[in-house]
């Protein structure tokens, strides 16, 4: 096999590696996790506004690296008269933020708006959806639509339409030192007489990632019965890396790639003009210094 052709489907191996590592690391900053504890939530009872016990729905969240930057939670429910509730979500500090409260009521003692929830509801800091200025649209019957909402301060508030400021999930649960662990979707219905029940939730979490200490990737290029390759060329891709870093083996095959940011993935690859590897292209994780990412070739080296 010419060196020609050994070069160019090293090259294809290494873009298309490249291209699905990236992939992967992008889509694995913003994790869904599913939530259990569904069902109905306890009525509350007068004097208004009285709460019921709550309904907690929880999501076992874990694998996140680093601060929260992002959160969606959403939540497939039923319940007439949206006055009657109070949606929280709390992270495993107890940090907790309103995701809507008391829709409608200008006062405690109100019971605020009548009208009714069925649909899946979608909040996060990205959304413009009013779900106060739904609300108030309707008359007693109406059915607020399910969709992107964005969440609001608690009522009482005046006036109702369009309701109290937006507010943002970002600068509540970015302080969480430790995002993984328990979250918590609470529903309390404080109010009698209406009802409802949430059938489905999901918490999705985008994590910043890890910090980027500089790490090293080392090790040596031998031949298979353990002598050293020298004058290869190894290079690194990929991570934080702006463009690829390389380091050539010595005498004795040993090579090293110093400053590479930690938490990152890379694509490391060997080359050399007259050796074949049987390994050519690695994908590494690195989270800490790599010492032995040795490189063996097919047959003793002349």
């Amino acid at each position: 096999m010419s060196a020609c052709l050994v070069n160019s489907r090293l090259s294809r191996t290494i873009l298309i590696l490249f291209a699905v590592t990236v992939f992967l690391a992008v889509s694995s900053l913003a994790q869904t996790f599913p939530g259990t504890g569904t069902g109905a939530i306890p009525d509350g009872s007068s004097p208004n506004p009285t709460c019921g016990a709550p309904r907690n729905i929880t999501f076992n969240v874990s694998g996140l690296v680093g601060p929260v930057i992002s959160t969606t939670v959403s939540f497939t429910m039923t319940h007439t008269f949206i006055g009657d509730l109070q949606v929280l979500l709390i992270a495993p500090d107890n940090t907790t933020h309103v995701i809507f409260a008391y829709v409608g009521r200008t006062s405690l003692t109100g019971f605020g708006d009548s009208s009714d929830l069925n649909g899946t509801y979608v909040f996060a800091d990205a959304h413009t959806g009013n779900i106060w200025f739904a609300a108030a649209s309707g008359g007693n019957t109406f059915i607020i639509p399910g969709g992107n909402y964005r969440t609001q301060q608690s009522g009482p508030f005046s006036p109702v339409d369009p309701g109290p400021p937006f507010t943002s999930m970002f600068p509540v649960f970015l302080p969480v030192a430790n995002p993984n662990g328990t979250w918590t979707l609470r529903f309390f219905d404080c109010a009698a007489a209406d009802t409802g029940t949430v059938s489905a939730a999901s918490l999705t979490l985008t994590s910043l990632g890890p910090t980027s200490a500089p790490a090293t990737i080392s090790g040596r290029a031998i031949t298979p019965d353990g002598r050293g390759i020298p004058n290869v060329r190894i290079m690194a891709q990929g991570g934080e890396l702006e463009e690829p870093v390389f380091a050539v083996s010595n005498h004795f095959g040993h090579y090293t790639i110093e400053g590479l940011p930690s938490g990152q993935t890379y694509i490391v690859s060997v080359a050399s003009g007259r050796t074949v590897f049987l390994d050519p292209v690695r994908v590494v994780n690195l989270d800490t210094d790599l010492s032995d990412l040795n490189f063996v070739s097919e047959a003793d080296h002349r």
